[in-house]
């Protein structure tokens, strides 16, 4: 009798971790059908790639209840605690609030819903207050969405071909900006001189530019969870890209996640 009873409990705890590694994995839900799809390795030519997404989805069980997108934010959010991986970095009010940031004491945020930024990060600098003189500047710009290539039978069928092979969309280099420019501004010329399309909208909630496509990969086109985010200097701001003020030297990264910022490393950055 002892020995069934521990069986059980073990053959439980054994299921228990596989359904946290097969989800944590990379198999989230995506956007069309919610079928959870296998990764994709990086190595794959735009004939694999076509390939891979003719391929029929009829293998997948019937009893595979995928997680809804509320629920892997949940789940996120608890496996993550402070892992520095998931880029879950805490902000320090009163830290923001000595560099300027007017934070609401009732919300914990400013009047555009951003929380405080981590010690020693920039606070976000509103467009219409920022002071652009003619001094010239320089940074180091990439864009990238390798994530898709893990991703693609998430992936809109129409847009296959729009993906680089290595995922490199604009591969990284040294770039001029006027003092008192934002990332947005910067990466709104830059793509208009490589001729790469990019396309944004204005959020006056956030009163920030939000970018929805570049070099027509969307949001929403790889997924539920996917779109656009950019990080500086290793740091994925918790604000609108054309709220954040520019630096000599500053590296801007704008990446594509296809899980909501985890499998970049910014997490935390939905958040504002």
């Amino acid at each position: 009798m002892k020995l069934t009873k521990g069986k059980v409990i073990t053959t439980t705890a054994i299921l228990i971790v596989l359904a946290v590694v097969f989800w944590w994995g990379g198999n989230a839900p995506g956007l069309r059908g919610w079928n959870p799809a296998p990764s994709v390795k990086n190595s794959l030519n735009i004939t694999d790639k076509t390939e891979i997404l003719n391929e029929s989805n009829d293998s997948v069980s019937d009893t595979e209840i995928p997680l809804s997108a509320q629920e892997k934010i949940n789940l996120a959010k608890k496996l993550a605690g402070s892992d520095a991986s998931l880029g879950v970095e805490k902000g320090d009010a009163s830290y923001s609030q000595s560099k300027g940031m007017k934070i609401d004491a009732a919300t914990g945020k400013d009047k555009f819903l951003t929380d405080p930024v981590p010690e020693g990060k920039p606070i976000p600098i509103e467009a219409q207050d920022a002071l652009i003189t003619d001094t010239i500047r320089t940074c180091t710009l990439s864009v990238r969405c390798y994530t898709i290539l893990n991703n693609l039978k998430w992936l809109d069928r129409e847009k296959v071909e729009l993906v680089p092979k290595d995922g490199v969309i604009f591969a990284s280099k040294k770039v001029s900006f006027y003092e008192g420019e934002s990332v947005f501004n910067v990466l709104q010329r830059e793509m208009k001189k490589a001729k790469i399309h990019m396309e944004f909208s204005n959020t006056p909630m956030f009163n920030s530019a939000y970018i929805e496509g570049i070099n027509n990969l969307y949001e929403f086109d790889c997924g539920e969870l996917s779109g656009w985010m950019y990080k500086v200097n290793d740091w994925f701001p918790n604000y609108g890209c054309s709220r954040y003020q520019l630096n000599q030297d500053d590296i801007i990264e704008w990446v594509y996640t296809c899980d909501l910022g985890i499998d970049v490393g910014g997490f935390s950055a939905i958040g504002g």
